[in-house]
């Protein structure tokens, strides 16, 4: 295994228990508007609206495409971030896709 497999799996095990806990601790969570700070709540519309919307399944498509084809470090890291933040906010049709072109690059890497 080398250094740069290394270092993508831990992005994704980092973003994806990240996100795991910001969605059992915030977005689930209800929440009253003076209640919790400006930052957070604008975070939290930015997940939900990612999840809502399938822009974390595109993403990881998206990303999964670019790092299978182009490569590199940034497309790798980029694949795995969105390939996370997918399968944990329930865009798991695309992410899937996604983390299988992505993982492909990876045995390459």
């Amino acid at each position: 295994m080398s250094r740069n497999t290394i270092l993508t799996a831990l992005v994704f095990a980092l973003t994806y228990v990240g996100s795991f806990y910001f969605r059992i601790y915030v977005v689930d969570t209800p929440v009253s508007g003076s209640g919790g700070s400006v930052l957070l709540m604008s975070l939290r519309q930015a997940v939900l609206w990612g999840q809502l919307s399938g822009g974390w399944g595109l993403g990881s498509l998206g990303a999964g495409l670019l790092a299978l084809f182009v490569g590199g470090r940034g497309p790798v890291l980029l694949w795995s971030f969105f390939t996370a933040m997918a399968l944990c906010n329930y865009n798991v049709d695309l992410g899937a896709i996604g983390f299988v072109l992505g993982f492909l690059r990876i045995v390459r890497f």
